[in-house]
């Protein structure tokens, strides 16, 4: 697969975007991003599929790299006690939060624990409710996968965090997008002949396929239109 058509596959996959997606950009010249996250964002292959988008297709407005927040292994109730410092004071335009995985999958040892999903709640809402004080807009990103099965237990525990943060996105009004569903989606479309896994490396971890399935919903959410995203070439992964 070259890097060139790797976006255009991936568009492929996942099918139309949502009809609440902007249908302009929402950035303007300078615009400082900030991501944060887990192990997936501090590993940076979406967001350095962002900045190639934004480099490309966007050249005049000179938006700066994306603000790599992501430290391995975070849950929730980890973020929110950083997000001040390494998200309101860095003055962003926007932040994409993305946190979750590491709340289900470190506790696939044990039954759910519906108070733990309720203190996620708590917590995401905590920090958009920061970031919105601020004035700065958020974009959920919903927890990706556990195991490329749609059945594992992991993928059938994060269900329940993805409705959470549905819910908060509806009630503090910010913008959401359903990493869940596309991932799932794209799932449903693997090719017989892939085996092992194919969008991650481990079940949870992104190989460039599943990279680029994240930065197209990100994406889209900032109003980039598909065919700016499916134009754009990828650099080599180095992984």
């Amino acid at each position: 697969m070259q890097p060139a058509t790797l976006f255009a596959m991936v568009l492929s996959l996942i099918g139309p975007a949502p009809k609440n997606t902007p249908n302009e950009l929402q950035l303007k010249e300078g615009d400082k991003i900030v991501a944060i996250g887990d192990s997936i964002t501090e590993g940076g292959g979406y967001l350095r599929d962002i900045d190639a988008v934004f480099a490309q297709q966007y050249p005049d407005l000179k938006i700066p790299k994306v603000i790599n927040k992501g430290i391995s292994g975070q849950k929730a109730e980890d973020l929110v006690k950083r997000f001040q410092k390494d998200v309101v004071d860095q003055k962003p335009k926007v932040v994409t939060i993305s946190i979750g995985i590491n709340d289900v999958w470190h506790r696939l040892n044990k039954p759910h624990d519906p108070e733990v999903l309720a203190k996620y709640r708590e917590n995401v809402g905590r920090m958009v409710d920061m970031a919105q004080g601020a004035g700065i807009r958020v974009i959920l990103l919903t927890p990706t996968l556990i195991q490329e099965d749609p059945n594992s237990e992991g993928n059938k525990r994060l269900v329940m965090y993805v409705d959470v943060e549905k819910q908060v996105a509806a009630e503090k009004k910010c913008q959401l997008v359903d990493l869940h569903e596309m991932f799932l989606t794209a799932l449903s479309k693997r090719p017989a002949d892939v085996k092992g896994n194919w969008l991650t490396g481990d079940g949870v971890h992104m190989k460039p396929l599943g990279d680029a399935v994240m930065a197209a919903g990100a994406l889209r959410a900032l109003g980039v239109g598909d065919e700016k995203i499916a134009a754009t070439k990828l650099p080599p992964d180095k992984r």
